[in-house]
């Protein structure tokens, strides 16, 4: 893929040294503190502790076709608004990418819509045309002009010097998601944040050679629940995958209050998201 698909609004300030991705938020689907909680993850989290978390998104920045620096948001959810204000500066991503329609990853998109319209269409917004229709049926109001957001191409998205492509990942009890591959020559990093029971085909496409991965993993420990009810990996299960041990960076993210970030044990390489928390690409 040549060039770049982006037309949207130049960052503020200087273009960053390399490529980074920045944490906007890494919490599960209810957020940490949950707010009918007083357990002591979300005790730290209610006082502005290292565990509060805000919901699932991501921010890469970098260098774009012919040096312009661009933005690519990962997903939308219902803390978006908060998210981009606490940046230090204005910034409205060039283009975004939505991994499925969950609540908790697509529920900003609205904040986002009302830049579509003031800005003339500039901000492009891209999902995998399965999900499309299922946007559509939270955000009909949006698509009575036209269609907002358009079908993500098979090849990915050429932005910030890397070249990011989505494919599908079982989302246990609540179906199907999708996760993203990000690439540049030299280097290969894996988004996925809503997964379980990956199957060894898709691993050995998608989740080989990688220099950073960063995994969802909403509980520490959910041996004693029923498999059929679950929907995302827990750090035990993380932490016997041969793919992700394999990978030389492991940031963990998509945590819930199950997760108390002060004291738990990882090996070398491996980590906790944190929101505002930025890693190199």
């Amino acid at each position: 893929m040549t060039g770049s698909l982006l037309t949207g609004s130049p960052l503020t300030g200087s273009p960053p040294a390399g490529a980074t991705l920045t944490f906007l938020g890494t919490a599960d689907s209810k957020g940490v503190p949950r707010f009918w909680c007083a357990c002591p993850v979300c005790t730290d989290a209610r006082a502005g502790g290292v565990n509060r978390r805000t919901r699932s998104a991501a921010l890469i920045r970098g260098a774009g076709h012919g040096g312009k620096a661009e933005t690519l948001l990962l997903d939308c959810g219902p803390d978006l608004h908060a998210q981009l204000a606490r940046l230090p500066g204005p910034l409205v991503p060039d283009a975004v990418l939505i991994s499925h329609a969950h609540n908790d990853h697509l529920l900003g998109l609205g904040d986002l819509l009302d830049y579509v319209s003031y800005a003339g269409g500039r901000l492009r917004v891209f999902a995998p045309s399965g999900v499309i229709p299922d946007i559509q049926d939270r955000f009909r109001y949006a698509f009575r002009q036209g269609a907002p957001v358009h079908p993500l191409p098979e090849d990915g998205l050429a932005v910030a010097g890397l070249r990011v492509r989505a494919f599908p990942v079982p989302h246990g009890a609540n179906g199907h998601s999708h996760a993203f591959r990000l690439d540049r020559p030299g280097f290969a990093a894996a988004y996925v944040t809503d997964a379980i029971d990956i199957p060894g085909v898709v691993a050995g496409a998608w989740l080989t050679a990688l220099d950073l991965l960063i995994l969802g993993t909403s509980f520490a420990d959910e041996s004693g629940v029923p498999h059929a009810g679950r929907s995302v990996y827990d750090v035990r299960e993380a932490l016997a995958l041969p793919w992700a041990r394999a990978a030389r960076r492991v940031v963990l993210t998509h945590l819930s209050h199950a997760v108390d970030v002060r004291g738990l044990a990882l090996p070398a390489g491996w980590t906790c998201a944190q929101d505002g928390k930025e890693v190199g690409l």
